[in-house]
C-alpha cells in the first residue's frame, strides 16, 4: 500500500508540439494576408519561441530520436538514420536560422505599425 506513494511514474511525452507548430505558421501566414502586422508579429513570436524550444531541448531531442530508431521497425534508410552531421546542423545552423527569421518578422511587423 505505502509502495505506490513512492512509486514515480514516468511523465508522457507531449505528442502534438509539431503539429502545433506547424499549424500555428500556417494560421499566421493566412492572417498575414489581411492582417499584416498582427500575422507578421504572431508568425515572429511562434518561430523564435520554437527555435527556442528546440536550441533548449536538443540534446535531448536527440537522444529520444536515436533511441527510437533503433526500436522501429519502419524508416530505416540513410536520410532518416540519426548521423551526428544531421544533429550539428540542425542545433547549429537550421534552428538559428528560424530564430533569426522569427526576430526578422517581428522587427518588420514593429516598423509597420
Amino acid at each position: 500500500m505505502f509502495s505506490k506513494l513512492f512509486h514515480r511514474h514516468k511523465t508522457p511525452e507531449p505528442q502534438f508540439g509539431q503539429w502545433l507548430f506547424l499549424v500555428l505558421i500556417f494560421v499566421f501566414v493566412i492572417i498575414t494576408q489581411v492582417k499584416t502586422v498582427v500575422g507578421l508579429a504572431g508568425l515572429g513570436a511562434t518561430l523564435v519561441i520554437g527555435a527556442t524550444l528546440i536550441e533548449l531541448n536538443a540534446t535531448r531531442i536527440w537522444e529520444t530520436y536515436r533511441k527510437s530508431y533503433k526500436k522501429s521497425k519502419g524508416l530505416k534508410g540513410p536520410w532518416s538514420e540519426p548521423k551526428p552531421l544531421y544533429y550539428t546542423l540542425n542545433v547549429y545552423v537550421l534552428w538559428p536560422v528560424v530564430g533569426l527569421l522569427g526576430v526578422a518578422s517581428l522587427w518588420a511587423a514593429y516598423y509597420l505599425a
